[in-house]
This record gives structure tokens, sequence and C-alpha cells, in this order.
């Protein structure tokens, strides 16, 4: 359950949802597999799975939700193979080339006939509702991702209005600054990682296993190159990579903070997670408060 990306997004109004209201709005919505026609399906499942049968899990203030994606995966290669003979099969019978429209339709054709024996991998996507910071915290690899579970929670609730958060400063100026003066503002360290830009000329230059103060890596940022990913630790607690869109990815906690929640000694699945939500949140309101005043603070005008 704990996070490993954080899309960050701004309520711009309290949430003033209770949990049991939520619950009962994202009902409707809830997760069905795919038919033997549907190329996805998209819904909410319980947070604790198996474990659990609500659609939300509140604890402390926070609220977590969780979105279940279901797709049916048509290999290229299997569909190309199949349009192939069917062209093939065209051209002898009626002696002629097939153009490009009835191409495209033949490859619907295609799809169409080969979606009931499709297999169907599915993927979840966690979130949380922090209504006292008024944040949705999306554990999600891709801002499309993101986006998919904030509109699902917008269409169950009628109205969600989240925005991603934005900073002051540019995440790509302040990591470029960072870089050029030797260190991260307290209480961020740099780590040893990083993606530098060449902004006219599209060139990208992977740092890994670098010291990030080294002669090397300045002369690329006074040659005119900029910052666009950086790894960095809070507190010598969380470690993390962050980019230009202010994603926060490849999160990791020290086993100090994983060892606190297990020193609970929960007698349930549901103790488990409250344990683990409870103090990832809470480290995680710190972090987040702590990176948007490194970034200059908050951007509201948006």
């Amino acid at each position: 359950m704990w996070f490993k990306n954080l899309r960050i997004f701004r309520l711009n109004r309290a949430f003033d949802t209770t949990p049991e209201a939520l619950a009962e709005a994202l009902e409707p919505f809830g997760f069905q597999p795919c038919g033997k026609l549907d190329p996805v399906r998209y819904g909410w499942v319980p947070p604790l799975g198996r474990n659990g049968t609500e659609l939300i899990h509140a604890c402390n203030g926070n609220i977590m939700v969780c979105a279940k994606r279901q797709e049916k995966i048509l290999p290229a290669a299997v569909i190309k193979e199949e349009m192939e003979e069917r062209i093939i099969a065209i051209s002898a019978e009626e002696g002629r080339s097939v153009g490009r429209k009835e191409r495209d339709s033949i490859k619907d054709e295609v799809i169409f006939s080969l979606m009931p024996r499709a297999l169907a991998k599915s993927s979840f996507d966690f979130a949380y509702i922090a209504p006292n910071e008024s944040w949705m915290i999306a554990n999600a690899s891709s801002s499309k991702r993101a986006e998919e579970l904030a509109s699902g929670l917008r269409e169950a609730l009628g109205s969600f209005p989240a925005i991603p958060l934005s900073s002051h400063t540019a995440p790509v100026a302040a990591m470029t600054s960072w870089i050029r003066d030797g260190a991260a503002p307290a209480p961020f360290t740099l780590g040893e990682e990083c993606e530098l830009q060449a902004a006219k000329e599209g060139r990208i230059i992977r740092c890994k296993n670098q010291d990030l103060t080294a002669d090397e890596i300045l002369n690329h940022i006074n040659s005119g190159m900029i910052v666009s990913k950086l790894a960095l630790t809070w507190k010598d607690t969380i470690h993390f990579i962050l980019d230009d869109q202010l994603a926060i990815k490849r999160v990791k906690f020290e086993d100090t903070l994983l060892d606190k929640a297990n020193d609970r000694h929960a007698e349930s699945m549901a103790e488990q997670f409250d344990a683990d939500f409870s103090i990832m949140a809470m480290e995680l309101k710190h972090f987040i408060s702590d990176l948007l005043i490194a970034l200059g603070g908050e951007n509201t005008s948006e």
C-alpha cells in the first residue's frame, strides 16, 4: 500500500463529503469485469482488496480509494497476421489489391473477432483524499492515469474540483539552481541521479550513481543545459525522483518508517492497512509541505 509515485492535486474548495457519502456515491460505479467485446473496463474496488468490502477506507481524517482498470490484450503481431491472411484471401479470390480504407475496415473486423478470445490484464490505482490539506494524492505513474482517477471521482460526485499542484518556482528552474549551487535546500539533500536536457538541441544526458556536485555536471549546467529530473532525499526518510512536471516518482520509504508501522502488531489486514496508511499520510503531509517551500510556495493563481 505504500505509494511509489505521487501525483498531487489541489482541491479548489473544501472537501466536506463524508466517507459514508463518498462510498455511497462510488457504489454505482463499482468495477465490472470486461465482457466478451469490451476492450477496457474501469471502476472502483475496495482499497483493502479481498480483505474488505467497502469502497473507501477512512483513517485519521484521510480517505483512501482504489480504482481497477481491466484491459483486453491484443498483440499487434497477432492483429497484423490475421489482417494479412484476410487481405491475401481477398486479393486471390477477387483479383484486386486492397486499398487503405478497406485495410482499416479489415483491421476493425479483426479486432472485433479476436476480442472475445483476448486475455484481460488488470491494474490498480490508489489515491487518498486529505480534506484537512485539500489535497488528493494519487499513486499513479502517469498524469493520464492520475487524471482518469480524478475524472472517476468527478463522475461519481458530480463535482470534484481538483487540479494538479503547481509551485511558484518551476521545478526545472529550482532543480537546475540546486545543482548549480551544489546543494538542495534543507531538509532535502541531493541524490546521485539526474537527467539533463539541452532545450534547443533536444539532447539528453542521464547521470546515475554520480556525484552531482562534480565539475563535469556543473559544466553541462553552465553550457545551458537544464535539470529535468533529480534524485533527492527528504530528512533521510523518503528517497524520490522529482521531475519537471512536479511529479514524484520512484518513492522509497526508509525501513525505519516501515518498521514503525509493523511495531503496532496489527491483528488483521485492516489494522495493518490503518497503520501503514496513517504513518504514510502523516509523513507525506510534512514532505509535500517542505517540497512546496523549497519550490517557492504553492502557485494558487491557476
